[in-house]
C-alpha cells in the first residue's frame, strides 16, 4: 500500500485534477448518450475509457505506483468475501426493496430489452425463452464470470480511489472522516452519468433530479468503507478491484427481476445503488466505522 507520507499535496492535487477533469469529458458524453438511448456508446465511454482515468492519473502524478499491492498476499476468506460479499448484501437489500414494492417483482426481460436497439429488441421479444433458466444462468454468471471478467476495468478506479485517494484523505482528515469524504468524492465522480444520463436511477423518482446525485454519494460512501476495509486487511489492490466488480455484477440479475423495464429503478432500489438496496451495506459500513473508532480509542 502507498505510504501517505510519500504523497505531497501537489502530487495529490494533480492526481485529483486528472481523475476528475479527465474523466468528466467521456462521462458527460456517456451520460448524454445514455439519455438519448445509445446504451452501447454510454457503456463504451464509461466502462472502457473513463474508468481507467484514475489509474492513468496515478501515473501522471508520479505517485508510487509499484507500492499499491500487486503481489497476491491474502487469505481465501478475503478473496471469497470480495467475490460474493457485495452480492449477498445487495440481494438482501433487493429483497427489502421488493417487500415494499411487490408490483415491481417478476421474472422478465423488460429491463434488459430496454437497453437494446429496437431491431435487436424485437428479435428477443418474439423469441421463446425460458426466463427461469435465463435468470439461473445470470445469477451463476454474476457470482463467477462477470466479476472476474471486470476485475481489470475496476482496477482502473481502485488504483486511484482506494490506492491513492483514501490513504491520503485518511492521513489528512483521520480514518473516519477520510473514508466518508472519499466516498462522497467517489460518488461525485459519477455525477455526469447520474445528472445527464439518468444512469443508476431511472423513471420519475421522488426528488429527481437532485436526490439521485445525493444517493449515489451515500451508497458509494458505504461501499467505499467496505472495500477499503478489505484493502486495509490484505494490502492487495486486486481485492478491492474484485469487490468493486462484484458490486457492479450484483445489479445484473436484478434486471431480470423487474417487471415493466427500468421504470422501477429509483433512489430506493432494487439494485445496490438505491437506499433500500444498499441498506445492508450501509449498516455494515456503520458497524465497521464504530469498531474502527473503538479500536483506535483503546
Amino acid at each position: 500500500m502507498i505510504n501517505p507520507n510519500e504523497m505531497t499535496n501537489k502530487k495529490f492535487g494533480v492526481f485529483m485534477a486528472v481523475s476528475f477533469l479527465g474523466a468528466y469529458i467521456p462521462l458527460t458524453i456517456a451520460g448524454l448518450a445514455n439519455k438519448s438511448g445509445n446504451t452501447i456508446l454510454c457503456l463504451l465511454l464509461f466502462r472502457f475509457i473513463a474508468i481507467f482515468i484514475p489509474l492513468i492519473a496515478v501515473l501522471i502524478a508520479r505517485l508510487p505506483f509499484r507500492t499499491l499491492g500487486w503481489k497476491p498476499k491474502f487469505s481465501f476468506k478475503y478473496l471469497l468475501g470480495a467475490l460474493i460479499g457485495p452480492q449477498i448484501l445487495s440481494w438482501i437489500g433487493a429483497g427489502i426493496f421488493f417487500i415494499f414494492n411487490k408490483d415491481a417483482f417478476g421474472v422478465s426481460l423488460d429491463a434488459y430489452l430496454a437497453m437494446l436497439p429496437s431491431e435487436t429488441r424485437d428479435v428477443f421479444a418474439n423469441a421463446e425463452i425460458n426466463l427461469n433458466v435465463v435468470l439461473t444462468v445470470v445469477i451463476i454468471m454474476s457470482l463467477t464470470f462477470l466479476p472476474i471478467s471486470q476485475v481489470l476495468p475496476s482496477l482502473g478506479e481502485e488504483a486511484g480511489w482506494r490506492g491513492v485517494m483514501y490513504p491520503f484523505l485518511k492521513a489528512k482528515l483521520g480514518p473516519v472522516a477520510g473514508k466518508l469524504v472519499g466516498g462522497v468524492l467517489w460518488g461525485i465522480w459519477h455525477w455526469p452519468l447520474v445528472i445527464l444520463g439518468n444512469y443508476f436511477y431511472e423513471g420519475d423518482y421522488f426528488g429527481k433530479p437532485f436526490l439521485g446525485p445525493v444517493m449515489i454519494c451515500i451508497t458509494l460512501c458505504a461501499f467505499g468503507i467496505l472495500i477499503d476495509h478489505f484493502y486495509e486487511k490484505t494490502g492487495c489492490i486486486w481485492i478491492p478491484s474484485l469487490m468493486h466488480a462484484s458490486m457492479n455484477a450484483s445489479a445484473v440479475p436484478l434486471m431480470f427481476m423487474l417487471k415493466g423495464g427500468n421504470q422501477y429503478l429509483s433512489v430506493l432500489g432494487p439494485n445496490c445503488f438505491g437506499l433500500l438496496g444498499c441498506l445492508p451495506v450501509i449498516v455494515l459500513a456503520v458497524v465497521l466505522l464504530v469498531l474502527d473508532v473503538k479500536k483506535r480509542a483503546i
